[in-house]
């Protein structure tokens, strides 16, 4: 696994998170976003999409994405 695909599998429970958070469907989504729903649903699983799609729906949630470096333990 490469580090895109971790950072998706890692980002895309949080997506589903925010959208359930905010009591969107993916139908409210698409329709308040350039995203279809086709493409949410596959950002929801993790899926291969470019991140500057990732990136306009966590704008359009409020949020940004950051990296953070931690101590190996």
């Amino acid at each position: 696994m490469n580090l895109k695909q971790i950072m998706r599998q890692e980002l895309a429970p949080q997506l589903i998170a925010l959208r359930k958070e905010k009591g969107l469907s993916l139908q409210d989504v698409a329709l308040q976003t350039p995203l279809t729903m086709n493409m949410i649903t596959i950002m929801e699983q993790g899926g291969n999409l470019s991140f500057h799609h990732y990136l306009r729906l966590l704008k359009f949630y409020g949020k940004k994405l950051e990296f953070n470096l931690t101590d190996i333990k």
